[in-house]
């Protein structure tokens, strides 16, 4: 198995990263040689951002302890490396950092934080494969995946050189008919933490098998494979499919707070951000994060294009997204001939290379 490094952009075990634990106890039963440098805390929502002064942790998580909500989680943070206690499954390092820090920091500083691994020359990656995740919801489209800090620390692996994977969970409010269907026939007498807790294991068996395959099958020219996994029943008997990402669009993100501060010059400072003075005055208005999701979400079915990373999430499927770590220039409308070889504009002035003075 090659080594592989985890990342993601939820943080630790916690009722917002409930994943990842199992997920690296999946891959380690399946054998992999796994080192784990993530966030301190939540940074979702951030792309491709890097943090220019992190601060790195240790973090020894607990048996079990999938939600971080274990009366001793607070001992399992540590200042520096020391033995792992009883129930303590691996060691982890934390950073007061963004995913694609982490994913940086984990690939070229190996030697400073697993010390106790062979030694990999200056400058060289230390890992053969990233994976991103499991993110605590899809990233299916590309509204969601170009803000996806899951994605963008996969495409942090990829800029570097190293084989990434990025993975996403996708839960549902409402399920759709497909997933609803495996549902009744698989639920039995469960009841709802029974089911959740039987769902993920299948999420981080078949997340396993993805990564075994993608990573022993790599594709030329590909630099991260974005895996989309339906929270669901049909993962008892999971189908990938190979899919285009859906061209979805945000809507409404932030919302202004119902109720305004007093607008007066003599108001204390409110700012938390370094990047604002101490003595800038408190805010007439503020607005905060409240995105309206519900198009992407719970978008029609029937208005689903097929094929699409979406398209296969709501049908049941594992979709898999072939990606590359780079900007894609938009496809001109050809106006030539249907049976051109070259789609290029009619119009010489608009070809590349084409040049026009102002």
């Amino acid at each position: 198995m090659p080594r592989c490094l985890l990342v993601n952009d939820d943080g630790p075990p916690s009722s917002h990263s409930p994943h990842i634990l199992g997920f690296h106890d999946a891959l380690v039963e399946a054998g992999w040689d796994v080192r784990v440098v993530i966030p301190s805390s939540q940074k979702s929502w951030g792309g491709m951002a890097a943090t220019l002064a992190p601060v790195a942790l240790c973090y020894y998580p607990l048996q079990g302890n999938y939600s971080g909500k274990n009366a001793d989680t607070a001992n399992c943070w540590s200042p520096v490396r020391r033995p792992r206690r009883q129930g303590e499954t691996a060691e982890w390092v934390l950073c007061d950092g963004s995913p694609t820090s982490c994913t940086n920091i984990g690939l070229f500083n190996s030697r400073a934080l697993f010390p106790d691994d062979p030694p990999v020359p200056d400058g060289k990656p230390a890992f053969d494969l990233v994976i991103s995740g499991p993110n605590f919801g899809r990233n299916t489209g590309t509204a969601f995946a170009l803000a996806s800090g899951t994605v963008g620390a996969a495409l942090a692996g990829a800029l570097a050189g190293v084989r990434s994977i990025s993975l996403s969970y996708g839960h549902f409010t409402n399920l759709p008919p497909a997933l609803e269907k495996a549902r009744q026939s698989n639920v039995g007498g469960l009841d709802a933490k029974e089911e959740s807790r039987s769902v993920s294991k299948l999420a981080h068996h078949a997340a396993c098998r993805i990564v075994e395959r993608l990573s022993s099958t790599w594709e030329p020219n590909v630099g991260v494979y974005a895996v989309n996994l339906p929270l669901g029943w049909t993962l008892r008997e999971p189908t990938a499919v190979y899919t285009t990402m859906w061209d979805s669009i945000y809507g409404q993100l932030y919302q202004p707070f119902k109720a305004q501060p007093t607008a007066q010059s003599d108001l204390p400072s409110t700012s938390s951000s370094a990047h604002t003075p101490s003595h800038a005055p408190a805010p007439a208005s503020k607005v905060h994060f409240s995105p309206v999701m519900t198009s992407l979400l719970n978008p029609p079915l029937e208005a689903l294009p097929e094929g699409t990373d979406i398209w296969a999430l709501m049908n049941g499927l594992i979709s898999v997204t072939r990606l590359s770590p780079r900007f894609m220039e938009p496809t001109l409308v050809a106006e030539a001939a249907s049976n051109s070889s070259t789609l290029e504009p009619a119009d010489e002035s608009l070809r590349i290379g084409a040049r026009w003075r102002l």
